[in-house]
């Protein structure tokens, strides 16, 4: 018999969590759940398309004024009308909504650290946190930092992946930037946020390029307000990199554009488990990464890639420079990423040991 799980979320733009719920619907059991998702910014939409051609039933219970009490109540009222006897809810502002309105069990993943939310948003988690039947936490350095939080232990189920790129697409990536295959190619993939190191990055550039001097890096995210975009391009021009450094805002096909890269740069200030460092290092991208969250878990240092200190730009800056001037070492580290990815982080582990907490609360043992 199929159990109804309702899987909610802020939006379906494409983010890291976001691009999570999209692509673990392709490992769902359907022949076992029968899973419905719901967001609550209709603006947020992009992955609404991918998720109904896998037949599953999308809602937006929001409006364009975002969530709102009414929005609250909508959720309510879904729950019942998908006949859900689980919500999974992922992020903290439709998390705490979940745990106060839903009236069956709430699953809660945590995704970044408690200290990178914003604080309105920690503290209606926070006091929210202990109605939750099960949280989970995409690594450890997550789960640290709630772990004073009430509620259920933490369980760490970690973020997983699933890609591949026709070597077609990556060449029509270069292609589209204007430059060949010799040319050193660095890639970022982020969405404009303050804590995703986006001044960092430009700050690193500009001490790349004496070193490296032919060389392209492209930044690949969509922005959260209007005009964020145009901001960070304006840091770039500002330090006359040029076309050095280019922020190509949203795109469908970032993947492309990261496997046509020598390699990957993560300039962030918080972070929980990167999905974007997981794909990198999955299509044998050597990765250079700030040390925050739990990206030293999966980027270890001079062994799946190189760590640098947050907000330290002369740092980020010498670790790109190692690997695009030292194939021998980037390749190493290339692999030896691929392998931990391909052993440790599949995206149909996640959702099965995600499944498995499911089966826990829906069937819970007699005494």
């Amino acid at each position: 018999m199929q159990r109804a799980v309702l899987v909610t979320i802020k939006g379906l733009g494409i983010g890291g969590a976001e691009k999570l719920i999209s692509e673990s619907a392709r490992h769902w059991d359907r022949s076992r759940f029968e899973y419905h998702v719901a967001y609550a910014l209709p603006w947020k939409d992009q992955l609404v398309a991918e998720l109904e051609a896998l037949d599953v039933p999308v809602h937006c219970f929001g409006s364009q004024r975002g969530m709102t009490p009414a929005s609250w109540r909508t959720l309510r009222h879904l729950v019942g009308r998908t006949g859900a006897e689980l919500v999974h809810a992922h992020l903290p502002a439709v998390g705490a909504v979940a745990r106060v309105v839903s009236p069956v069990p709430v699953v809660y993943t945590e995704h970044n650290v408690a200290g990178s939310y914003r604080l309105p948003v920690r503290v209606a988690n926070r006091l929210t946190y202990g109605r939750a039947a099960a949280i989970t936490a995409v690594s450890q350095a997550v789960a640290d930092s709630v772990s004073g939080y009430p509620g259920p232990d933490v369980e760490v189920v970690s973020n997983g992946v699933s890609c591949a790129v026709e070597a077609e697409a990556a060449a029509a990536a270069r292609a589209e930037l204007g430059i060949g295959p010799e040319t050193p190619l660095v890639l970022h993939v982020g969405n404009i946020r303050p804590h995703k190191g986006h001044a960092n990055l430009v700050d690193a550039v500009s001490r790349l390029v004496p070193r490296v001097p032919d060389v392209v890096v492209v930044s690949i995210g969509g922005e959260k307000n209007d005009g964020d975009l145009a901001r960070v391009r304006s840091l770039a021009e500002a330090a006359g990199l040029g076309d050095h450094l280019r922020f190509l805002g949203r795109r469908d096909d970032a993947l492309a554009f990261v496997a046509a890269a020598d390699a990957f740069a993560n300039p962030s200030d918080h972070e929980g488990l990167p999905v974007a460092i997981l794909e990198a290092m999955a299509l044998g991208r050597p990765v250079v990464a700030t040390a925050v969250g739990g990206v030293p878990v999966i980027v270890q240092d001079g062994i799946t890639g190189l760590l640098v200190p947050a907000g330290d730009p002369e740092a980020l800056a010498d670790g790109l420079a190692r690997v695009l001037t030292d194939r021998t070492m980037a390749g190493r580290l290339a692999d030896a990423g691929r392998t931990l990815v391909e052993q440790d982080y599949s995206l149909e582990t996640m959702v099965r040991r995600l499944e498995s907490i499911y089966d826990r609360l829906l069937e819970p043992s007699t005494p």
